[in-house]
C-alpha cells in the first residue's frame, strides 16, 4: 500500500513538473522574415492607404499602431545565430527604417 501511494505522489509531481513548465519564447530564426511578417506588412500598406484618403488623428496613430506591430515583430529576429551577412544588414536597414518613420510619420 505505501509503495502504491508512493508511485501515485510520483506520478503526481512528474506530471505537475511536466506540465506546469513555461514554454521558452522562441526566437524566429528564419532569413526570410519579411515573408514571415506578411501580416504586418499588409497592415501597414493598408494603413498608409486609409491615412492618405482621410488624415485625420484616429487613421495616424492607427498607421503608427501599425509600424509598431511591424518593429515588435520584426526585432527578435536579430537574436536569431543564422541571420547573418546581407540578411542581417537587410533586416537591420529594415528595422532602422521601420523605427524612422513611426519617429516620423504623421
Amino acid at each position: 500500500m505505501k509503495n502504491r501511494s508512493l508511485q501515485l505522489l510520483f506520478i503526481v509531481i512528474c506530471f505537475t513538473a511536466l506540465f506546469s513548465c513555461k514554454k521558452e519564447n522562441t526566437v524566429p530564426c528564419s532569413t526570410a522574415w519579411a515573408v514571415d511578417l506578411q501580416n504586418e506588412l499588409t497592415a501597414i500598406s493598408t494603413a498608409i492607404t486609409i491615412y492618405t484618403s482621410d488624415q485625420s488623428e484616429a487613421n495616424c496613430n492607427a498607421l503608427k499602431a501599425a509600424y509598431q506591430d511591424y518593429i515588435d515583430a520584426l526585432k527578435p529576429y536579430g537574436e536569431c545565430a543564422t541571420l547573418t551577412g546581407q540578411s542581417r544588414t537587410d533586416w537591420q536597414n529594415a528595422l532602422n527604417e521601420a523605427e524612422d518613420n513611426l519617429d516620423t510619420i504623421c
